[in-house]
C-alpha cells in the first residue's frame, strides 16, 4: 500500500520540487496543499497525478484535515509572502504562527510517522544578538516550539536548504555590468574574501532530491538538523566567479569583482530587502564556516551522509543551475 507525503507549500518551489521526485516512486501517495486548488498551478499537478486539498497556513483546521492519512509531511512557510506588505516584525510573528499553526495540525495527525520541516538557523543566538536575520529566525522559533512536543520532535528532521542559484535574481544581488572595465560587479556590505557561501544549486530540483533521500534513509535520531548544500564556496567572490562562467557571460574568475560597501549604503539603495539580506551577508562573515551550525545540544549532519551515490549524482551543481537558468531579464 503506498504512503501518503502531503506537502505544504505544493506550488511553490521548494513544495514543487519534493513533489516532482516523489511521484516518480509508486511507494508513495502526493497530496499537495493549496489555498486555491482551482489555480492553474494546481491544476497543472492534479494533471500529474497529485491530490490537491484546499487548505490556509493561518487556520489550524484546514491543516488538520488535509493532513489525515499522512505517513510523511513536509511543511514550510514563506517569510516573502508577508515580508512583501508588512515591516520585517510583523512578517516574522506572521510566518512563525504559519509554523506553529503546521507544527500543532502535524502534531494530531495519528498516522504521522515522520516530519520534515524546512528551517534555517538561529541567527539571533549564533550571532549573540548582533545580527538577528528575520527570515531565519521566525523559522528557527517554531524549531523551539518542536523540541517541546517530544512526541513531535522524534518524527522531526529540520532541514537546512541553503542558498539558491536563482537568488541573483533578486535586486539586491543582481550583478552590475561595468563598461569601462568590462566585468560584472555584485555589491556586498561585508567583506567579500571572508564570506562564504554554501550553495544548494538549483533548487528547482535539489530540494526534493534531499527531502526524499532524508525520508527514504532518515537519520537515526529525532531532532536532527540535515544541511543541504551541493558545493561550499569559501567566499563571495568564488561564488560570484562561478556564476561568470556558469551563466555563460564571461569566461574567467578576472571577469567578475565583489565591492564591499557599507552596510548602512546597501540598507539604503534597497529599503527592506537591502536590511533582510544585507545582514544576512554579514551574518556569514561574522561566523564563516560556522554560518550553518546548530545551538548547544542539537545534532547536525550533511544530507550526503544519508544519499546513495546515485541520488548524489541527480543533484544539479552550482554552475550547472547558473547555465540553466535565463539571465537576460536582470542583465
Amino acid at each position: 500500500m503506498s504512503k501518503l507525503i502531503v506537502v505544504v507549500g505544493a506550488t511553490g518551489g521548494q513544495g514543487g520540487s519534493v513533489i516532482s521526485v516523489f511521484l516518480k516512486d509508486k511507494n508513495f501517495k502526493v497530496r499537495g496543499i493549496t489555498r486555491n486548488p482551482d489555480g492553474e498551478n494546481a491544476k497543472a499537478l492534479t494533471a500529474k497525478g497529485v491530490e490537491m486539498v484546499r487548505a490556509d497556513l493561518n487556520d489550524e483546521g484546514s491543516l488538520v484535515k488535509a493532513f489525515e492519512g499522512a505517513y510523511a509531511i513536509f511543511a514550510v512557510t514563506d517569510f516573502n509572502e508577508p515580508f512583501a506588505t508588512m515591516d520585517s516584525e510583523a512578517a516574522m510573528e506572521f510566518e512563525y504562527q504559519q509554523g506553529i499553526n503546521i507544527a500543532i495540525a502535524a502534531s494530531k495527525t495519528a498516522t504521522l510517522q515522520h516530519y520534515l520541516w524546512s528551517t534555517l538557523p538561529y541567527s539571533l543566538k549564533l550571532s549573540q544578538g548582533k545580527l538577528p536575520i528575520p527570515h531565519f529566525d521566525s523559522k528557527a522559533k517554531v524549531d523551539e516550539f518542536i523540541k517541546h512536543d517530544k512526541q513531535l520532535l522524534s518524527k522531526t528532521t529540520f532541514l537546512w536548504y541553503t542558498y539558491y542559484a536563482s537568488n541573483l535574481f533578486y535586486p539586491v544581488y543582481n550583478p552590475i555590468f561595468i563598461k569601462s572595465a568590462g566585468k560584472y560587479v555584485l555589491l556586498n556590505p561585508g567583506n567579500p574574501e571572508r564570506t562564504p557561501i554554501s550553495s544548494l544549486g538549483d533548487h528547482r530540483t535539489n530540494v526534493g532530491i534531499f527531502a526524499y533521500s532524508v525520508l527514504t534513509n532518515p537519520p537515526k535520531n529525532g531532532g536532527t538538523y540535515v544541511k543541504c548544500s551541493v558545493e561550499e564556496f569559501p567566499s563571495v567572490g568564488t561564488y560570484f566567479a562561478k556564476w561568470g562562467s556558469g551563466s555563460g557571460r564571461l569566461a574567467s574568475s578576472q571577469s567578475t569583482s565583489v565591492l564591499q560597501i557599507p552596510l548602512e549604503q546597501y540598507q539604503a539603495l534597497w529599503p527592506k530587502w537591502g536590511d533582510e539580506l544585507g545582514k544576512m551577508m554579514c551574518f556569514w562573515e561574522l561566523l564563516g564556516e560556522n554560518s550553518w551550525t546548530t545551538l548547544p545540544g542539537d545534532e547536525m549532519i550533511h544530507a550526503f551522509e544519508l544519499m546513495t551515490e546515485t541520488a548524489k549524482k541527480e543533484l544539479v551543481t552550482t554552475e550547472d543551475a547558473f547555465k540553466a537558468l535565463d539571465w537576460s531579464p536582470i542583465l
